[in-house]
């Protein structure tokens, strides 16, 4: 196992605390609880930087090498040294048990490979979460009583609208108030939609063929169209409109009754999304939505925002899979860089699937050039490559991307030899200060011992960055073997599977799979 010592000070110190006594503890620490486990240890040490954030170089430093793998174990000899803040830490031990790094704070006796040492760790788990809670309730409980009284509580106002303060007993709230220009423009698009009876693809490809964009100056998407038809704060509140609510099952405040439904106002909409990973939003279910009239007035009859409603409930289609799923199905992209989809034609002889670029389709012949090709034909050429990968697995090699090649992992052993060096000059200081005792030549040996534990850590953190890099290096090349031996066994038997299995396993495998009209690139 590969230890880390961490070391901080605020301010540099000489006394028990200091840097270099953290690092000689946390090491006698590890070699009397481990020894002989021990495959190297590496000290990362932060001079004259406070705990309260993790803004530290050679925090980040160790934080890098413990995603790279390269480390086992971390030892402090003080809990606050790793860091004084209980949100910092949580999202520090949360990449430690990540990646299966063991914690070791000596004072606090917390040992993340005992079951007491893991509980302690829990507990601090625990309380940093009940705070983290504690705040987005809070919050969450402040946004809803300020969408319940109409307000617009927070986020970006949708186009059509402005942002208005108003003064509510005493403070400043915000509501909305229609901009002219923008309310005829989303006008014009509900116009476009149930006048011209398109289609939301349909509109997509009319208003890039027409140059016509959005108020930021780009191109709509489907996905950008589909949003401003389906804003509820546009639609004037109407009975009609709150009965299409209620019967969605959404939450209708109590302080805006059905009556108060007079065509006025316009409609809130609180908690339609939530927080999912990687900073995604998803919708949520209906019944956790709060629907309630807002203070601001709606622009889009509610006849006109309810037949668009009930278009998008009519397009509702059968989702179960009618066709055989071509093996390039979701991973197979066009050389303009576009996804390639599945379009499929009934012949005499049957159905006939073919790739297609999807920006061609939506964009025209100008964006991009790319004609269909038959599913079969580029489905065939990658079965090839498989079989010639179980037939050698050694060709898996060339599919396989591999890093920049970069420089050669820089030898250790200068760093060791000056560190000796400077150590042996802190030793013969050290011994000459008792000498000096009481003389003017003190204040310069201790000078002079401070210059060179400085020089010392910077040498040290030089070795620690040498022996990582090599490290790292030897990492890679076992990476490269594991990759290649995990496909191998991946596409193994492959033909023997279900298309849909086929497809899975090929969404696994494959990296990136480019065509560019005649070549078929694969990286694995």
């Amino acid at each position: 196992m590969h230890f880390a010592i961490y070391g901080r000070k605020s301010v540099y110190s000489d006394r028990s605390d200091s840097i270099t006594n953290q690092c000689r503890m946390c090491r006698e620490y590890i070699q009397f609880k481990f020894p002989g486990q021990d495959e190297g240890i590496s000290e990362y040490t932060d001079e004259g930087l406070t705990g309260a954030n993790t803004n530290r170089p050679m925090l980040k430093a160790l934080l890098q090498d413990i995603r790279d793998g390269l480390i086992g174990a971390i030892v402090v000899y003080q809990l606050d040294r790793l860091s004084r803040d209980v949100r910092d830490f949580a999202n520090i031990y949360a990449t430690l048990e990540e990646k299966h790094v063991m914690f070791i704070s000596i004072k606090e006796n917390i040992d993340t490979a005992t079951p007491i040492g893991k509980a302690m760790m829990y507990v601090t788990m625990v309380f940093a979460q009940m705070e983290r809670e504690t705040i987005a309730t809070r919050v969450t409980d402040n946004m809803t009583g300020l969408a319940r009284r109409g307000f617009w509580p927070i986020g970006t106002v949708p186009t059509g609208f402005v942002r208005q303060h108003i003064i509510v007993d005493g403070k400043r709230h915000s509501t909305l108030a229609i901009d002219p220009d923008g309310a005829a423009y989303i006008k014009s698009i509900y116009d476009t939609f149930l006048d011209e009876e398109m289609t939301v693809q349909g509109m997509e490809t009319h208003f890039r063929k027409n140059g016509i964009k959005t108020l930021n100056g780009c191109f709509f998407s489907q996905a950008s169209i589909y949003r401003i038809l389906t804003t509820p704060y546009y639609c004037i509140a109407t009975a009609e409109v709150y009965d299409y609510w209620e019967s969605l099952g959404c939450q209708m405040d109590a302080g805006s009754p059905r009556e108060r439904w007079d065509g006025i106002q316009g409609v809130m909409v609180y908690g339609r999304r939530g927080k999912g990973e990687g900073g995604t939003h998803p919708l949520k279910d209906k019944s956790d939505w709060i629907v309630c009239l807002g203070l601001h007035k709606g622009f889009i009859p509610a006849d006109r925002w309810l037949a668009v409603q009930e278009r998008f409930k009519q397009n509702t289609f059968d989702k179960t899979m009618r066709y055989d799923v071509p093996l390039l199905k979701g991973v197979l992209r066009c050389k303009c860089g576009g996804r390639m989809s599945v379009a499929r034609k009934k012949k005499k002889s049957g159905v006939l699937s073919q790739y297609y670029c999807l920006k061609r389709q939506r964009q025209g012949v100008e964006a991009c050039d790319m004609r269909a090709i038959t599913c079969s034909i580029l489905d065939d050429k990658v079965l090839e490559t498989f079989r010639e990968i179980e037939a050698d697995p050694s060709v898996i090699q060339r599919y396989i991307e591999k890093a920049e090649p970069k420089e050669k992992a820089p030898d250790s052993q200068p760093s060791r030899q000056k560190i000796a060096a400077c150590e042996a000059r802190i030793a013969r200081l050290t011994a000459s200060l008792s000498e000096a005792d009481s003389s003017s030549a003190m204040k310069y040996i201790v000078a002079e011992i401070e210059r060179q534990d400085l020089e010392l850590q910077a040498l040290k953190r030089e070795e620690e960055l040498a022996r990582a890099a090599k490290r790292r290096e030897d990492k890679e090349k076992r990476s490269i073997e594991d990759k290649a031996d995990t496909i191998a066994q991946f596409i193994h038997g492959l033909e023997r599977f279900s298309d849909k299995d086929k497809n899975a396993v090929v969404n696994e495998v494959v990296d990136n799979c480019v065509w560019d009209g005649e070549t078929l690139f694969l990286r694995l």
